[in-house]
């Protein structure tokens, strides 16, 4: 029997999701520092807010190749679960939008905080769909 059938990711792509991943919440922070020292020329504003996005992009074409390597149940998984999590996402931005236009006033959030939820509502949402292929 061949290890890398029975394994669910390739040992190989594991480390790269990880220093992409950590790239990528690095570069945020990063730019976030950035952008909070002040005023700068507008050409470097649009930079820095880039810089993040680059590395996501990164993460996104890493983790591309390492579910690519996963077996078919695995991959199965994650499509599950990115479904339930962007249909909860969907129902979030919704809900909050909702009530933003309360009768009563604005409900202000900070919007530019919310992806910090949305990486726990992954993680739960993956272990949903491991749950029901269990």
């Amino acid at each position: 029997m061949d290890a890398q059938a029975t394994s669910p990711v390739a040992t190989a792509t594991v480390p790269a999701v990880i220093v992409a991943a950590v790239a990528w919440v690095l570069s945020y922070f990063l730019a976030r520092y950035l952008l909070d020292l002040g005023p700068g020329s507008q050409r470097w504003e649009w930079a820095i807010v880039c810089l993040p996005m680059f590395a996501f992009f990164w993460l996104a074409w890493v983790v591309q190749r390492a579910i690519r390597s996963a077996d078919e149940l695995q991959r199965r998984i994650h499509l599950e679960a990115l479904a339930l999590a962007f249909l909860t996402t969907m129902l979030a931005a919704m809900g909050l939008g909702l009530l933003e236009e309360t009768p009563r006033g604005t409900v202000t959030l900070p919007w530019r905080h919310l992806w910090f939820a949305l990486l726990p509502l992954y993680g739960v949402c993956y272990g949903i769909a491991r749950w029901h292929y269990r």
